[in-house]
């Protein structure tokens, strides 16, 4: 799937103060902290890409090679930390388009299975159809917060910390993701 004027680019020296700008207004609080957070996510601790339309950053993807949840940790499965889309692009396919890229860069590592998190409100709805889609299947833990799963009858504030953990199985060549030619997503 392609997306007009859309690229997908591994953030290296060259955009990464573009991806500072970006992790500071949607993501981070600050400059400060979006280099920090940055730092975390490139190698070989992982790898962050961007969506770019011209020269702006219209959204973000991290993946963690080396989860610290240990359900993932155990099993040598990375986590696509953060996926991220600015406002005026969201449900335009540009979530989708950095899915393929994480993926098909996990496999290219000859990852066979990535792990991803999404919240339980509904904000979160439009994240969970879109994981479901893909092929992410809950862990089997049911609803966690953080990492330690919610008995029933637990009583919780309902934030970004109550989460499920999800798993799609990778195959070499990931269906439908855009050809890897630079990250870039296919011009019509």
């Amino acid at each position: 799937m392609g997306l007009p004027g859309i690229a997908i680019q591994l953030v290296d020296e060259g955009n990464s103060e573009s991806a500072v700008r970006f992790l500071s207004d949607w993501v981070c609080d600050g400059e400060a902290q979006a280099c920090r957070y940055l730092s975390g996510h490139v190698e070989p601790d992982g790898i962050s890409l961007i969506a770019t339309s011209g020269r702006d950053a219209v959204g973000y993807a991290a993946i963690i090679w080396e989860s610290n949840y240990a359900g993932f940790r155990s099993r040598g499965i990375p986590l696509v930390h953060q996926i991220s889309v600015s406002e005026p692009w969201r449900r335009r396919g540009v979530a989708t388009l950095l899915m393929d890229a994480a993926e098909q860069r996990a496999a290219d590592r000859g990852i066979t299975t990535l792990g991803i998190t999404v919240g339980l409100f509904d904000e979160c709805g439009p994240a969970q159809r879109m994981y479901a889609r893909r092929g992410y299947i809950p862990d089997g833990r049911g609803a966690c917060q953080g990492q330690r799963p919610l008995s029933e009858g637990t009583q919780v504030r309902l934030d970004h910390d109550v989460i499920i953990w999800l798993t799609k199985e990778l195959t070499s060549r990931q269906a439908g993701a855009a050809p890897h030619r630079g990250m870039s997503a296919p011009r019509p």
